[in-house]
C-alpha cells in the first residue's frame, strides 16, 4: 500500500465511529487489519452509543498503512515526544503518529510490518493515539482500578505493584463488575463520571499463585480475561469513594478525610498520568470530596475481600 504523505492520494475506504469514553470517535484507514484492531479495542463502546453520550463534539482518527519495515531485528520500540498544544509525537524505525487536540485528531502513519505486530500495534499506537487524544477533553486518565456494583463505585488507588490489579480480579471472582484493573478516565462535567476499559486484570505471578483457576508459567504477568457478569460489561460509574491501597501485616480499613485522600492521591502522580497539571488538582479534588478508605492489604489477597465488600455496599466501619 503506497500513500501520499499529504493524503492527497490515499482513500482511507474503511471508517466506523464509536463512542469511545463516551465521545463520538470517528476512525478512518486504508487497512482492513487495522480496522480489526479498532474493533478489537473499541468495538466494546457500541453499547454505550445511546444510554451514555453526553454531546461532546466529535473526534477523528485517522491511520495509514504502507509497505514497509520497521528497520529493527527486534519488536520496534516506540517513543512519545511532547509538543505544544498538548500535542504527541510517537514514533518507531518506520512510523508516526501525532495526537493534535487543536485539530480534533490523530493521524499515523504506519508500515505494514507494525500492523502485522498486532498486539504491539494495538496497544502502543492505535490504542495510544485514541485515548491520548480523548484525555484532551475532559477525560482526564487517573492511576487507579474500579470495581462497581449497584449504585456504588470503589477507586483503588494506588503506585505500580500496590495490588490494584489483583483487588480487581478478586472482585470480579466475587461478583463484583471491574470497570478497570489499573486506570480509569475521570469526567466531571456535567457530573462525575468514571470511564472504564479494560476486560482483563494484568496479575503478577506471585498475585496469580492465590487463584488456582488462574495459569501461569512463572512470566512476569499473566493476562486474564475478565468475562461480563451481565450481557455486556459496565464501562461507566458515577461519583465514586477512593480506597487509597497500603500493605501491612493484616487485612485493615479505616476511613480517612477528604483532605488526606487528596494527599495521597496527588502524591502517587506518576508519569503518564502528569499530562494535564492545569487541571490535576480539581479532578482530585472532585473524586475525593466525600472522603475515602485506607485500605491495608496483607500477604494473602483474598483477606481484602470482606473489606471490599463493606466499601462497595457502602457499610461504613
Amino acid at each position: 500500500m503506497r500513500h501520499d504523505p499529504l493524503l492527497r492520494a490515499t482513500t482511507l475506504e474503511y471508517e466506523t465511529t464509536l463512542p469511545v469514553l463516551g465521545i463520538e470517535t470517528r476512525f478512518e484507514t486504508n487497512s482492513a487489519a487495522v480496522m480489526d484492531v479498532v474493533d478489537e479495542s473499541f468495538g466494546r463502546w457500541r453499547q454505550v452509543h445511546d444510554a451514555t453520550h453526553c454531546g461532546t463534539q466529535s473526534v477523528r482518527v485517522r491511520v495509514v498503512v504502507s509497505d514497509g519495515r520497521e528497520e529493527s531485528t527486534s519488536r520496534s520500540p516506540i517513543t512519545h515526544v511532547s509538543g505544544p498544544g498538548k500535542r504527541l509525537v510517537l514514533q518507531s524505525h518506520g512510523s508516526i503518529g501525532v495526537v493534535d487536540p487543536l485539530r480534533r485528531e490523530s493521524i499515523a502513519f504506519v508500515t505494514s510490518e507494525l500492523v502485522d505486530d498486532r498486539a504491539n500495534f494495538r496497544v502502543a499506537m492505535l490504542e495510544a493515539i485514541t485515548l491520548a487524544l480523548l484525555a484532551c477533553f475532559d477525560r482526564h486518565p487517573v492511576h487507579a482500578a474500579a470495581i462497581t456494583r449497584g449504585e456504588r463505585t470503589a477507586l483503588l488507588a494506588g503506585p505500580s505493584g500496590s495490588g490494584k490489579s489483583t483487588l480487581a480480579y478478586l472482585a470480579h471472582s466475587a461478583g463484583i463488575h471491574v470497570l478497570s484493573d489499573d486506570h480509569v478516565w475521570v469526567q466531571t462535567e456535567p457530573d462525575c463520571r468514571i470511564w472504564g476499559s479494560a476486560p482483563h486484570a494484568r496479575l503478577l505471578s506471585e498475585s496469580a499463585a492465590h487463584f488456582p483457576e488462574v495459569v501461569h508459567t512463572g512470566s512476569e504477568k499473566v493476562v486474564v480475561p475478565l468475562r461480563p457478569h451481565e450481557e455486556t460489561h459496565r464501562l461507566i460509574a458515577h461519583e465514586p469513594v477512593v480506597c487509597v491501597l497500603s500493605r501491612g501485616e493484616r487485612a485493615m480499613l479505616e476511613p480517612i478525610p477528604s483532605d488526606e485522600v487528596e494527599s495521597e492521591l496527588v502524591q502517587q502522580l506518576t508519569p503518564g498520568f502528569d499530562r494535564f497539571p492545569e487541571r490535576n488538582a480539581d479532578v482530585v479534588r472532585r473524586i475525593s470530596q466525600r472522603g475515602g478508605w485506607r485500605l491495608t492489604l496483607s500477604g494473602n489477597p483474598h483477606d481484602a475481600l470482606p473489606l471490599l465488600n463493606r466499601v462497595i455496599d457502602g457499610n461504613w466501619p
